[in-house]
């Protein structure tokens, strides 16, 4: 979630972690689909990290999903 800029020159970027259990979808979370398999997107788990623990690019989300991703996070954040 982090912005460009930020990705190029910080060695650290903001991410919203994904989890395979979509059981219950709570208000800070979205639903997202990578690699043909539903995730849920938790905005209310936004960590700082390390570039050196991020292994690679996994997938990407459609449009409707990053606004979807993006509403809960002015959510999470009381931006909204």
């Amino acid at each position: 979630m982090s912005n460009n800029v930020s990705n190029e020159f910080l060695e650290r970027v903001q991410v919203v972690p994904l989890t395979s259990n979509v059981t219950k979808i709570y208000p800070s979370e979205t639903v997202v689909v990578i690699r043909g398999k539903k995730n849920k997107a938790a905005a209310d788990q936004v960590a700082t990290v390390s570039k050196r623990r991020i292994r690679g690019k996994i997938g990407t989300v459609s449009d409707n999903e990053l606004a979807s991703i993006e509403f809960v996070l002015k959510l999470q954040l009381g931006l909204a």
